[in-house]
């Protein structure tokens, strides 16, 4: 006898086709590779401290708490920040599920559940899988447990793709570009300490004050002095000062300008300041300066 009952089939919104590695790492503080790119995902996650992360052209700081993806073929390196040594977890996996392109350049800074979940996925998969060698985890080679529990390599799948779904969900996100870091001088800064550096050098022909600063930057004038901390002591209008006297020696050596105009053009109130604050940052007046040019 027919039952009138109506089968309902599942919505499959991502489906894991194949694992590639999966483990946690504690790296040394100075931890550094070369990078890579493959054809396949890899998920990044930063347990404790943080680590300096490239993504072809984007290049920032990943924090504790912190995931992202590195989509197939980008160019990603990892490396540590020479402060904190880090903990890392990483999967990698193939999957070609249209939700994936969600993941793609951004930042996920996750929930209490969604690091219970992760955990739960990572105790899963470990029980079940392990790598060739466990001290070179970049050789991408995964070994099946026999003593793996029953049913392990299932749940693993299952609990990675219920975690992609629940992190679809996350509001919580940022884009890779606005967390964006940049090397000057040597230093690791982020883009808005890059943002304040950039305007001093783009002004040095104003006569800036913090209040203009912070108003030009949509900022507090307590956020811009904090920020600039960031990347130096001594305090932002020391260093700006520095930038003119910098400028001011390039003017010299190219002989457009006398002393009058160069102090003029970089906004001093007189030449005479001009050369007091020349002196102070070169011991040297502007005319010893110009006369030590090698010709």
């Amino acid at each position: 006898m027919k039952d009138n009952f109506i089968r309902t089939d599942f919505d499959q919104v991502i489906n894991i086709e194949k694992l590639i590695t999966i483990f946690y790492m504690e790296f040394s503080k100075n931890f550094s590779y070369a990078g890579e790119r493959h054809d396949f995902w890899e998920m990044v996650y930063i347990d404790k401290g943080e680590m300096i992360c490239t993504a072809d052209k984007n290049r920032f700081v990943l924090k504790s708490g912190e995931m992202t993806f590195h989509k197939p073929n980008e160019f990603h390196n990892l490396s540590g920040n020479n402060n904190v040594a880090p903990n890392v977890s990483i999967i990698t996996f193939e999957c070609k599920s249209p939700i994936m392109k969600h993941f793609e350049g951004k930042i996920f800074k996750l929930s209490a559940d969604e690091k219970a979940l992760l955990s739960m996925l990572f105790s899963e998969g470990l029980s079940c899988f392990r790598m060739a060698d466990e001290h070179n985890p970049l050789l991408q080679k995964l070994i099946k447990l026999d003593s793996a529990p029953h049913g392990s390599s299932q749940m693993t799948k299952n609990l990675l793709e219920i975690f992609l779904i629940k992190l679809s969900r996350n509001k919580d996100v940022l884009t890779k570009s606005m967390r964006r870091s940049y090397m000057i001088d040597g230093i690791d800064v982020p883009y808005s300490v890059k943002e304040v550096l950039d305007y001093l050098e783009d002004h040095l022909y104003e006569k800036l004050t913090i209040s203009k600063i912070s108003k030009a930057l949509n900022k507090s004038e307590s956020a811009v002095k904090l920020l600039f901390t960031q990347y130096k002591a001594g305090g932002i209008m020391k260093y700006y000062n520095q930038l003119k006297i910098k400028e001011a020696k390039r003017l010299i050596r190219e002989e457009q300008y006398n002393m009058t105009q160069i102090a003029d053009l970089l906004r001093y109130d007189n030449p005479q300041y001009f050369s007091k604050c020349f002196k102070n940052i070169t011991n040297m007046t502007p005319r010893e300066y110009k006369a030590s040019i090698i010709k």
